[in-house]
């Protein structure tokens, strides 16, 4: 288990979503967002979660001890797997290395992996804001799905501040977190700070 916190409090970006989304999966995938083509992202966390993956990877191409299970990366707002999926297929040491992977690693939504399992999961929470907002995160079922889809390994990437301000359920686990010793900080630098 650990806690990434990828700090700064303003990392969220809101766009439009990619237009090939299909109808049907629209609900699903942004279901706090009630007749809108608008979702979040987070680039930063998306660039260490890439990061984390290629690590992982290289780890098992260069060690007798080998990660071979497999590997979901949840995230609740479409926009996000979109920019995940995105930077995967443009990073061409991620590529090479995946393809040596013996397992396939997957980006779902939370709604996506309902009733799923993954040997590692990987959730980014998305949400930075100097508010506390973390809109439909708030939500305690979704919570528990995306914090018990891992059979071994769980590795939750989110904005502790944000997270902590913007719901009890949160607040309490990223206390808990950080009282095992397993919340570690990432500094990525703000420039509107």
């Amino acid at each position: 288990m650990r806690l990434v916190n990828i700090g700064g409090c303003n990392n969220e970006n809101r766009a439009e979503v990619a237009s090939f989304r299909s109808s049907s999966s629209a609900g699903s995938l942004d279901a706090g967002l009630p007749g809108s083509n608008k979702s979040f992202s987070n680039e930063a966390e998306a660039i260490q979660i890439i990061s984390l993956l290629k690590d992982m990877m290289n780890y098992n191409n260069f060690t007798e001890s080998t990660i071979t299970g497999s590997i979901g990366v949840i995230t609740p707002y479409a926009s996000q797997a979109a920019l995940l999926k995105s930077k995967m297929a443009s990073d061409f040491e991620f590529r090479s290395l995946a393809k040596g992977y013996p397992h396939s690693i997957e980006v779902k939504s939370v709604d996506g992996f309902q009733g799923r399992e993954c040997d590692v999961i990987i959730f980014s929470a998305v949400r930075s804001n100097r508010l506390g907002n973390i809109g439909f995160l708030s939500d305690w079922r979704r919570m528990n799905v995306a914090l018990t889809r891992a059979k071994y390994g769980l590795i939750v990437f989110g904005d502790i501040k944000t997270l902590k301000m913007g719901d009890v359920h949160w607040k309490a686990f990223c206390d808990w977190c950080d009282g095992l010793g397993c919340a570690v900080d990432v500094k990525i630098e703000d420039s509107n700070e």
